[in-house]
């Protein structure tokens, strides 16, 4: 089984969170290929022989449109050489995209942010796949499940009644963004959902929720099962 990544709350432990940085989606992107790589034999494989590498903050164009993808996977530019012994994957801008990953939050105002996050994500797989057909969309929602959160962007503190009630609700919203099954249509191949506590004051506080209603293991929207998903399609499809 492979758990939420440690390293993305060891992050939010040692740096809180900023809506308007990038470098807490860096770190859990970078930890997405890192498990990716160690779980899925099809992608290490071709990693280990220089056949696949990975990036982040993409531009991924179709057509007239541009879209900011978090992290791709694909094949490197001709003439790429195999990693250095110790490292797994190279990082560099892949010349064609096989994975595309969207990386989204909902830390507070949940009810109005989770609308623009599912936004959001629908935009993100029909982008993903009228850039190729065959590529593999996927989406993590991140959703806040403290009592309180201090935003850098606002002088007060906000207090979240409920917090349960909240989680769930984004959970649910969550699970009706479009799920592609084969390879026609839209929808994404796979989701997943962390729960995490941040207040952005007790910073060495924060941690995964693991409890209901947070997302168990076996479910679709579990960490295990995106990883797992991702892999299944990568493989049948490359």
């Amino acid at each position: 089984m492979s758990p939420p990544p440690d390293s993305f709350i060891a992050h939010l432990c040692a740096s809180g969170y900023h809506p308007r940085s990038d470098k807490h989606s860096n770190v859990l992107a970078q930890a997405i290929v890192n498990d990716l790589v160690k779980h899925c034999p099809r992608i290490r494989e071709r990693a280990a022989a220089g056949e696949l590498v990975y990036d982040l903050n993409f531009k991924l164009r179709a057509g007239t449109a541009e879209w900011n993808v978090d992290l791709v996977v694909g094949p490197p530019q001709l003439g790429t050489a195999a990693p250095p012994a110790g490292t797994a994957i190279h990082r560099q801008p892949p010349s064609n995209v096989h994975i595309a990953i969207e990386l989204k939050a909902v830390m507070t105002e949940h009810r109005k942010a989770v609308k623009n996050r599912k936004r959001d994500l629908e935009a993100h797989h029909e982008h993903v796949h009228n850039y190729n057909n065959n590529a593999v969309a996927g989406g993590l929602l991140i959703i806040n499940g403290a009592a309180t959160f201090k935003s850098p962007l606002r002088p007060a503190l906000t207090v979240h009644t409920n917090p349960d009630k909240l989680i769930a609700h984004c959970v649910n919203e969550f699970r009706s963004v479009s799920v592609r099954g084969g390879q026609t249509g839209y929808g994404l191949e796979a989701k997943c959902a962390l729960v995490v506590h941040v207040d952005n004051v007790d910073l060495g506080g924060a941690c995964y929720d693991t409890t209901a209603p947070a997302i168990p293991v076996g479910d679709p929207l579990h960490y295990d099962s995106f990883i797992r998903s991702i892999c299944e399609h990568y493989t049948r499809r490359f």
